[in-house]
């Protein structure tokens, strides 16, 4: 894929999660309750990717499964809990804080993932500047929540 695309892509992605995570917001004020919202939420989420895969997928990675190491699997928690920490917090903080505070936490963590390469991520070293850089989307977030 060509690099503008990826930036576009990835734009595309930022822009959806500023709106979807507030839609499940509003579906959990609908239904009155978080969690319901939840699994109405990856119902969607299982079908869609169901259809997806009956047209591109590839059956031969079912075969994989067994291949995946057993912690990787709890991605499918880590999943639930942002989206219904996200469906209780934005109605509690607003998505102007709640969007500041993590990408906020995004930033500090993809910092160490990428400084120690974990998660077979590339490793991408601590800089002076990359630090500073994080250091002021921080000071931005405390700013902006006072």
């Amino acid at each position: 894929m060509p690099p503008i695309a990826i930036t576009l892509l990835s734009l595309l992605v930022g822009a959806l999660l500023s709106i979807y995570l507030p839609m499940n917001s509003m579906v959990s004020r609908h239904l009155g309750s978080a969690i319901t919202a939840n699994i109405t939420f990856f119902l969607m989420a299982l079908v869609t990717s169901i259809v997806l895969f009956a047209v591109w997928g590839d059956p031969a990675s079912l075969a994989r499964l067994r291949s995946v190491p057993t912690y990787l699997y709890l991605t499918g928690f880590v999943s639930a809990f942002i989206v219904l920490a996200t469906t209780y917090l934005i109605p509690r903080i607003g998505v102007r804080q709640f969007f500041i505070l993590t990408v906020s936490g995004q930033i500090l963590t993809a910092l160490m993932v990428g400084h120690f390469g974990l998660l077979c991520t590339p490793v991408d070293p601590l800089s002076a500047k990359k630090l500073v850089g994080a250091a002021l989307v921080v000071l931005g977030a405390v700013f902006s929540t006072l």
